[in-house]
């Protein structure tokens, strides 16, 4: 029978403290997660990329598309 992949709590953090108090990140986060995770030193399995993609999914719903987009390109 397979291993589940566990999710590392520190890890998600860990992302977390960083998309606080680093801009460069964040900014990386929404533009290519998986090249700025890269950058970044982290390498999550998968059940840690959905937590990651499930998060940025519910923020973009949670806001008008419109601003969303607005807010964005603004900080590009």
């Amino acid at each position: 029978m397979e291993r589940m992949e566990e999710i590392r709590i520190e890890t998600l953090r860990a992302l977390t403290i960083l998309a606080v108090h680093d801009e460069g990140f964040r900014r990386g986060m929404w533009d290519n997660p998986e090249g700025t995770l890269d950058r970044y030193g982290f390498v999550l399995n998968d059940p840690e990329m959905a937590q990651v993609n499930s998060f940025f999914d519910a923020v973009r719903e949670s806001v008008d598309v419109d601003l969303f987009s607005g807010l964005t390109a603004a900080r590009r």
